[in-house]
């Protein structure tokens, strides 16, 4: 990349091209954005982001655009949302979030309305949740979770459904998971991992499984992984990797 940064995002576009937004350089928190062509190998800069931030969310909306939320800009934590245009590579501010919020999930749902969950502010841990609507560019607030959590993940599953794993709750690490039905926008509890972890990955094989991956307990990073079978809502532990891994990245790959 043309600038070194941790706790950004990675978008992967609809032509091919992954977006790298924000993050941080060990000096200075970033608005600053590049993309990587795969077809030449390069990375170029694109459009800045209005606004600084790290511990984001970025998601690719159905009509191409990539909504930017939330996130820590150094001083404090934000409630604004931007949209960046890969056709003119060009961000515009949209409507901000309810409340300000960083370590929070995003997720693309069926009706193409993004749900964010869960994350911190400057005080609390959450377990709000609010939808985008990309027609309008407007917030509105959904069920809350049944757990508040931060640095879990969220998984869209075959049936449209999203499973929330784990996280930090209150300075605990959690296994607990629960379910968001887009349909009634209510959230319930489904089977508990075998490890509390967050931190962690979570990735939808092709299957319909999902497959969780490392994290941390209590400060001790895991090498530990486990599926959830949503057809009986339980978890069973697979192979363990090779190497601890904690706030690493996972990808299904096109030949599994």
């Amino acid at each position: 990349m043309n600038q070194a940064r941790e706790e950004h995002t990675a978008s992967l576009l609809a032509d091919g091209r992954v977006l790298v937004t924000g993050g941080y350089n060990k000096q200075v928190f970033l608005d600053h954005a590049e993309l990587y062509d795969p077809s030449t190998e390069t990375w170029t800069t694109t459009g800045s982001m209005k606004a600084r931030r790290d511990y984001h969310s970025a998601t690719v909306l159905a009509n191409g655009k990539v909504l930017v939320a939330g996130g820590f800009n150094g001083e404090i934590i934000v409630d604004t949302a931007e949209l960046y245009d890969p056709a003119t590579q060009i961000w515009t501010t949209t409507g901000n979030m309810d409340e300000v919020r960083d370590r929070h999930t995003a997720s693309l749902l069926p009706n193409g309305k993004v749900l964010v969950a869960g994350g911190s502010n400057h005080d609390n841990i959450k377990n709000s949740a609010i939808l985008y609507d990309p027609s309008a560019e407007t917030w509105t607030t959904t069920g809350n979770m049944n757990v508040i959590r931060d640095r879990h993940t969220a998984t869209i599953l075959t049936n449209g459904n999203v499973l929330v794993t784990g996280g930090s709750h209150n300075g605990a690490t959690q296994n607990s998971t629960e379910l968001y039905d887009f349909s009634t926008e209510i959230w319930i509890t489904t089977g508990s991992m075998n490890n509390a972890r967050q931190n962690h990955q979570a990735v939808l094989l092709k299957d319909g499984k999902v497959l969780v991956t490392g994290g941390s307990n209590v400060g001790k990073a895991l090498h530990t992984s486990e599926l959830y079978d949503p057809s009986t809502e339980l978890w069973t532990t697979v192979d363990k990797m090779n190497n601890i891994q904690d706030g690493h990245e996972i990808s299904p790959l096109t030949n599994e």
